[in-house]
C-alpha cells in the first residue's frame, strides 16, 4: 500500500506502472500494489510521489478491541524483527470508523509485546522518536490492517531541506504537481522551468531530480526495512545501484529560480547544495514585477506564499493581479502552473485555464490551473481595468495629498521620521498610513467577508494605487499588513524572513525599526510622547517597563537620565532587539537589567522598589510560559497590584491599554490615585484612534515637571503641539 497526498492517488497510480508494478486498486489518499520484494526495494528509491511504502503483514475483522488484541497476538512478530530492537506503530483510519485509533495503536503494542513474551521470553521496548522498526495500524470500520512501514521516514523527507520558510511545500507533494505539469515530457525536449516564487526552492530541487534521473531514495541514509529480519541486503544492493548507474551528470534543460527574499535564496541553496543539484538551478533575487522569461519556450509552476508570507487573504488578490500582469506581458509562449488555496483570489490572475486539478496540501484544499499564455493583444490597454483606481479614489489621494503638506512640516520641526499620515478620516477608506522617511506602511483593517467583497478588495486596490504617486515614492517602498483582532495574540506575528531594518529618529531618540517582517515594526508610533515623557520624567530614577516589547520606553528613560532600567518580556527576540536600540543610542546595555519572563510572574517575585513603573499589556496574549490566557479586562487589577507593591512611595505607575471599552476596576480607583492622562499622551497623529492612559500613585499629591504642565507636545520631544 503506497500513501499519497489526497488527489495524487492517479498520479502515483502511473508513477508505479511505469515503474513496471501492477497497481490493483486506487483508493483516496492510497494506492495498493502488487510487487515483489525488489519491487517494494525500487519504490523506495524511486516513487517520488508516495508518502510511504507499507508492507502488509496482517488483514484483520474485529468488532471491538479485544478481538483485534487476540488476532495480531498470534502474528509471529518474532519473525519480522528482534526482541532486542525498539519499535513504534503509527496509525490512520477511515473517516466512518468508530474507534479511537490511539486506543486501538495502545492495544496492539500490547498484543506484540505481550506476544513476544509469551514466545521467547523477552520484550521489546517502545521508541516513538527514532525506533528501528515501524509499523502501520489502519482501523477501519470493522476491515483493519496492520503493516510495517517499509519505508521509514516519510519518503517526502528526502533529507536535502536543510532549511525552509514556515510550511514549505513537501516534496512529494511538489513532484506531483511537476508530474501533472507535464515536466519530465518538457524537460527532454529541452524547455525551460521557472518559479518566479521560489522560496526554499522544492520545486527546482525536485525539478531538477527528475530532470537528471536522480532516484529520490539515493539522498536517505535510512529505510524502514532496515531492521526488517526477512530483509534481502543483495537484493536492495542491486536496486541501489542500478538507480546509481540512471543518474545523469548533465541536465538537459534550464532551471530558474526567483524570489525577493535573500533570505529565502540563502535557504534555496543550502537545499539544492544538499540535493547535489545546484549546478542545474540558476537563482536570481528578483522581485516579482521584475520577472521575465528565461527562454522562449518553457514551464512556470508557482505556489502563491499563504496568507503569513504576504498578508491575509483579504489582500491577497494584489498578489495574483501582480503575478497575472507578469505572465501575460513577460511570459508569451509559455504554459503556466498555478498551486494555490486562495480560490476565490485565483479569478484575479486574468487568465483562462485549460485545466484545473484538486489538490490537498495537507488538510487545505487547493487548485492547480493549467494557464497556456498568449500574451496582451496589440494594442491593448497597458493598465487593465481591474488594475485601475475607481473615480472616488482621487478624494482618498487628495486627501493624502493635504495630510501630507500638513504632516511634514511638523514632522520636520520636531525631528521626527516616522508618524502616522492618514488614520481612517474618510470612512470608505478605512485604513491606517504611516510614514517612515522615504517608505510607506498601509494597516488594511480586515473584517469578514472581505477575501470575497469585490467592493472592499476595490478599495484596497484605490488606496495602493494612488498612494504612491500622492505620497511621492516608488511603488516598491509602499508596504501593506492586514490587521485584525488580535483575539489570538498574533499582533508580533512573523510575515517574512526578509530582516530588512532601518534606524528613525524621534527628537533625541534613535530606534531600530523592521518594516516586513512583522506585522508591528518594532516601535509603537503612537506611544511617541509616552516616550518624551519618560526621558523627562525618569532622570536618576529607577525605571521599570513591563511587556517591554522592544524596550523603546527604557531606552527614553535611559537616555532621560535614569538610574537604571528593568526591562520585562516574554520574547527574547524582543530583549536582544532592545539591547541594540539601547546601543544606536550610545547606551551600554549591561548596565541595564532585561528579564525574559511573564510580567505578573515576575512582579510577584521581585523584591526591588522603583520610582517608575510603565505598563503597557496586550489585550490579549497567551504563551506557554505564562500560566494561562492574559485578558487585559479581567487581568489588569492583579496586575496594577503587583505593580504598586513594587513601586517607591513617591513613584508613579503609567498604564496604558488599547483594548475598547476598556475601564479601570473600582478597587483601583479606591484604593489609589489615578489621574486620566490620555489627553497629554495621546500625539496628534493618532487622535482619531486614542489609546488609553492612566497615570497611578499611592495615595498622595504629585507635581508634573515644570515644563510639562499646561499645554505639552504630544508628537515628541518639541513643545510644538501639532500642525
Amino acid at each position: 500500500m503506497l500513501p499519497c497526498p489526497k488527489g495524487c492517488e492517479e498520479v502515483l497510480a502511473d508513477e508505479v506502472r511505469a515503474l513496471g508494478m501492477e497497481v490493483t486498486e486506487v483508493r483516496p489518499t492510497s494506492v495498493a500494489v502488487l510487487a515483489s520484494l525488489r519491487g517494494g526495494y525500487r519504490l523506495c528509491l524511486w516513487s517520488r510521489v508516495a508518502s510511504r511504502v507499507l508492507l502488509s503483514l496482517a488483514e484483520i475483522e474485529a468488532k471491538d478491541d479485544a478481538a483485534l488484541y487476540e488476532a495480531l497476538r498470534q502474528v509471529c512478530w518474532w519473525e519480522h524483527f528482534d526482541a532486542s530492537r525498539t519499535f513504534a506503530i503509527g496509525s490512520s483510519q477511515t473517516p466512518k470508523s468508530p474507534f479511537a485509533s490511539h486506543f486501538w495503536v495502545q492495544r496492539a503494542k500490547d498484543a506484540i509485546v505481550d506476544g513476544f513474551r509469551a514466545h521467547v521470553g523477552s520484550r521489546p521496548s517502545i521508541d516513538k522518536k527514532n525506533p528501528d522498526i515501524r509499523f502501520h495500524l489502519h482501523v477501519g470500520e470493522t476491515h483493519h490492517e496492520m503493516a510495517l512501514d517499509f519505508s521509514g521516514e516519510a519518503l517526502h523527507r528526502r533529507g536535502y531541506r536543510q532549511a525552509g520558510g514556515k510550511a514549505p511545500l513537501k516534496e512529494n507533494l511538489a513532484a506531483a504537481i511537476l508530474y501533472l505539469a507535464g515536466w519530465p515530457e518538457a524537460c527532454a525536449r529541452g524547455l525551460a522551468l521557472a518559479d518566479p516564487t521560489c522560496g526554499s526552492g522544492t520545486f527546482l530541487i525536485e525539478a531538477a531530480l527528475m530532470a537528471t534521473r536522480c532516484a529520490p531514495g539515493l539522498l536517505r541514509k535510512r529505510f524502514g526495512f532496515g531492521s526488517w529480519l526477512k530483509h534481502d541486503h543483495r537484493a536492495f544492493r542491486s536496486e541501489w545501484d542500478a538507480a546509481e548507474k540512471e543518474r545523469n551528470a548533465a541536465c538537459p534543460a534550464p532551471i530558474f529560480g526567483y524570489d525577493a527574499s535573500d533570505v529565502a535564496l540563502s535557504h534555496a541553496r543550502e537545499n539544492l547544495r544538499a540535493a547535489a543539484v545546484e549546478q542545474h538551478v540558476t537563482l536570481s533575487s528578483t522581485e516579482l514585477s521584475r520577472v521575465a522569461k528565461p527562454a522562449e519556450r518553457g514551464i512556470l509552476v508557482c505556489n502563491p506564499p499563504y496568507g503569513h508570507r504576504l498578508g491575509e487573504q483579504s489582500t491577497m488578490f494584489l498578489f495574483y493581479q501582480a503575478l497575472g500582469d507578469v505572465l501575460k506581458r513577460g511570459f508569451d509562449g509559455w504554459t503556466a502552473y498555478v498551486f494555490a488555496a486562495h480560490g476565490e483570489s485565483l479569478k484575479h490572475l486574468g487568465l483562462r485555464p485549460t485545466r484545473r486539478h484538486v489538490l490537498y496540501n495537507g488538510a487545505i484544499e487547493c487548485r492547480l490551473l493549467e494557464l497556456p499564455i498568449r500574451g496582451l493583444a496589440e494594442g491593448s490597454d497597458a493598465a487593465p481595468a481591474w488594475r485601475k483606481p475607481s473615480p472616488r479614489a482621487e478624494m482618498f489621494a487628495n486627501r493624502i495629498k493635504k495630510n501630507r503638506k500638513k504632516w511634514e512640516r511638523w514632522a520636520q520641526r520636531n525631528e521626527i521620521d516616522c508618524y502616522r499620515l492618514y488614520d481612517g478620516d474618510i470612512p470608505e477608506y478605512d485604513v491606517a498610513v504611516d510614514r517612515y522617511r522615504t517608505k510607506a506602511v498601509v494597516h488594511v483593517f480586515e473584517k469578514e467577508g472581505d477575501s470575497t467583497d469585490d467592493r472592499a478588495q476595490q478599495r484596497v486596490q484605490d488606496v495602493l494605487l494612488t498612494l504612491p504617486e500622492a505620497l511621492g515614492i516608488d511603488s516598491q517602498d509602499l508596504l501593506v499588513k492586514v490587521r485584525h483582532r488580535h483575539d489570538q495574540g498574533d499582533q508580533y506575528a512573523r510575515l517574512s524572513q526578509r530582516e530588512k531594518e532601518m534606524t528613525v529618529r524621534e527628537g533625541k531618540l534613535q530606534f531600530i525599526v523592521n518594516l516586513e517582517d512583522r506585522i508591528d515594526t518594532g516601535l509603537f508610533l503612537d506611544h511617541r510622547a509616552v516616550r518624551a515623557y519618560a526621558l523627562e520624567r525618569c532622570g536618576d530614577q529607577r525605571a521599570l517597563n513591563l511587556f517591554a516589547y522592544t524596550c523603546s520606553v527604557s531606552v527614553a528613560a535611559a537616555v532621560g537620565g535614569a538610574e537604571q532600567t528593568t526591562s520585562v518580556d516574554l520574547s527574547n527576540t524582543y530583549l536582544e532587539w532592545g539591547k541594540r536600540n539601547f546601543r544606536i543610542n550610545g547606551l551600554d546595555p549591561e548596565r541595564h537589567r532585561f528579564y525574559r519572563d511573564d510580567a505578573t510572574r515576575w512582579m510577584a517575585k521581585a523584591r526591588s522598589k522603583y520610582d517608575w513603573i510603565f505598563i503597557n499589556p496586550p489585550t490579549f496574549s497567551r504563551s506557554k510560559m505564562s500560566k494561562g490566557d492574559f485578558n487585559i479586562h479581567k487581568d489588569h487589577e492583579a496586575l496594577i497590584n503587583h505593580a504598586m507593591r513594587c513601586l517607591d512611595d513617591q513613584g508613579e505607575v503609567l498604564f496604558t491599554t488599547h483594548a475598547q471599552g476598556f475601564t479601570l476596576e473600582q478597587s483601583i480607583v479606591k484604593r489609589f490615585r489615578v489621574n486620566d492622562m490620555t489627553s497629554t499622551l495621546v500625539p496628534p497623529d493618532f487622535t482619531r484612534h486614542p489609546f488609553r492612559a492612566f497615570r497611578i500613585s499611592k495615595k498622595r499629591s504629585i507635581s508634573l515637571p515644570a515644563e510639562r504642565r499646561g499645554s505639552r507636545s504630544r508628537g515628541g520631544t518639541s513643545a510644538k503641539r501639532g500642525p
